[in-house]
């Protein structure tokens, strides 16, 4: 049980000073959740992948925008330099350009041989997981969150994504980007905890799960 009390403080490494805290999510959170984003799906599965791509864009406009809030975030999460958080907004920005711009082909109908068949036609069409859970690492947080993120996005499905505990205000921070994105925050939902969120999440049953983190964290989910 996760008490609905129970908060992931922000610490600077660099000088040990907490700068604020986020509430967990409970397990019955986590399940609502789950559940609310299965129903959410096919609402953003009916959308062309053109329009997704086009929605999931704006999310770039708005990193580019919100730069200085995220070097000054990921400073105080991490410790790193400002300059070393601009590299990683530059390079998540980069794939989001690059997704967004060959997602209607990567994802299009494609036709496949026919082999003897000669008078019929074959094609492989990519259909959405459905739910797909995130759970997010610390040290690239961004770089390596945000790509997964919109890569679940595009091919149709609803996300949750659980940032690491390790990065916490980082993960509240990319929440707010994406809830800046009004057409976008309804299909993605942030659950924020220790481990026993994480756990919650696996016990949720999304129907992808998609994991960055140790391979002692890997076997553990599997």
């Amino acid at each position: 049980m996760i008490p609905p009390t129970d908060c992931i403080e922000f610490i600077n490494p660099a000088t040990g000073a907490k700068f604020g805290e986020v509430r967990m999510t409970t397990e019955a959170e986590v399940m609502t959740a789950r559940r609310e984003m299965a129903a959410a799906q096919s609402v953003w599965a009916a959308k062309s992948v053109k329009e997704r791509a086009r929605l999931v864009k704006k999310l770039q406009s708005v990193m580019i925008d919100a730069t200085d809030e995220i070097t000054a975030v990921v400073n105080r999460d991490h410790g790193k330099s400002r300059l070393d958080a601009m590299h990683e907004v530059f390079m998540t920005v980069e794939k989001i350009h690059h997704y967004t711009a060959h997602a209607p082909r990567w994802l299009a109908r494609e036709r496949v041989p026919r082999g003897l068949y000669f008078f019929k036609r074959f094609y492989a069409e990519r259909e959405p997981y459905g739910v797909v859970g995130i759970i997010g690492p610390w040290n690239y947080p961004i770089d390596l969150m945000v790509p997964p993120i919109i890569s679940a996005l595009l091919a149709g499905n609803t996300v949750l994504v659980k940032p690491s505990e390790v990065a916490a205000a980082t993960g509240v921070l990319l929440e707010t980007l994406i809830n800046r994105v009004p057409e976008l925050s309804p299909f993605v939902r942030f659950l924020h905890g220790d481990a026993r969120v994480g756990q919650a999440l696996v016990r949720s049953k999304p129907d992808l799960l998609f994991l960055t983190g140790s391979v002692k964290t890997g076997q553990i989910v599997a």
